[in-house]
């Protein structure tokens, strides 16, 4: 049963659920890319079974997006979120620069 707790800043919540998206997202992009895969694997091993596999560069690309996306969605790489401090640090370096 979901109750609502005004306790928590809404701001952390708006981070909660960027976050839970992120996981969610990068669940749905595993099984899509597992999926595509199987299908090319599927018609590699249908059609030149004894060939050059060139389904591995798929399979190597759509990799690298899953490996990003779960980095994304469970390490620090885009937890921190850009604060007013952080926008108002950056407008100072721009300001004195000539």
């Amino acid at each position: 049963m979901a109750t609502k707790d005004d306790s928590l800043d809404p701001a952390l919540l708006e981070l909660a659920k960027k976050s839970l998206k992120k996981k969610r997202d990068a669940k749905e992009f595993l099984i899509v890319t597992l999926a595509v895969n199987a299908i090319l694997v599927g018609i590699w091993w249908f059609t030149t079974p004894t060939g050059y596999f060139w389904p591995m560069w798929v399979l190597f690309g759509m990799g690298i997006g899953v490996m990003f996306a779960y980095l994304d969605a469970y390490t620090v790489i885009g937890a921190k979120p850009i604060t007013d401090e952080d926008i108002r640090a950056e407008a100072e370096k721009m300001r004195k620069r000539p």
